[in-house]
């Protein structure tokens, strides 16, 4: 029962994990051209706030809510990054840089709310996706390597919950060996996948994003 068990959760594990590649590849091939990320207005902008818990909005409407001291849904944007560690958001200061030229780009040093809401809400949406992903690979990591041989990989995303076809793995492997190599002391390839950097090369974060986030 306990091997059965085990496979189940197995199966349920990659399936997610082979979801949330297909939907990235979808997601990558749409966007492309497109730019980075911008607010959204209207009903579209509150839209955002539906992948969130009631949980999440209340805690975010809460952290922001101290600093609108004026009730204008605005915040300084010198209060940003406190907002953030009250929501338990881990943001280097060149994140916030970014983050303040989208959220700010007229330099008037002003948040505004809905702004802010579609911003935390794609956070943590990012960040669900980069946990479950690290989930996914440590339960093939037993001995808590850091990497994945490209077997392994292959192996996984082939044989485990919804398939990937063959080419779109080796795909996924060309891409690994390019930006995700495991390497050695001297900076010469193992042959192997550092999944967290593989993590960071598939979702389109940088190293101090991925350090943020697990």
């Amino acid at each position: 029962v306990r091997l059965a068990d085990r496979q189940t959760a197995l199966s349920f594990t990659v399936r997610d994990t082979t979801s949330i590649l297909k939907a990235d590849k979808q997601h990558r091939e749409s966007e492309a051209g497109r730019g980075s990320w911008r607010p959204t207005t209207g009903r579209a902008g509150s839209a955002m706030a539906d992948i969130l818990s009631d949980e999440q909005l209340n805690e975010i409407q809460d952290a922001f809510r101290l600093f609108d001291k004026k009730g204008e849904n605005q915040i300084s944007g010198n209060d940003l990054i406190t907002v953030f560690q009250a929501l338990k958001c881990n943001v280097s200061q060149a994140e916030m840089t970014e983050y303040m030229e989208v959220l700010d780009p007229s330099g008037g040093g002003m948040v505004q709310y809905q702004d802010f809401l579609q911003l935390v809400a794609k956070r943590l949406q990012t960040q669900e996706t980069v946990d479950d992903l690290l989930k996914a690979f440590r339960v093939f990591d037993k001995e808590h390597r850091g990497n994945v041989s490209p077997d392994e990989l292959r192996h996984i995303l082939t044989h485990f919950g919804e398939c990937m076809e063959a080419a779109e793995v080796e795909d996924y492997l060309v891409e690994a060996d390019l930006k995700a190599p495991h390497l050695k002391p001297d900076g010469s390839k193992t042959g192997l996948i550092n999944y967290v950097a593989f993590i960071g090369v598939i979702l389109d974060l940088s190293e101090e994003e991925m350090n943020n986030m697990y």
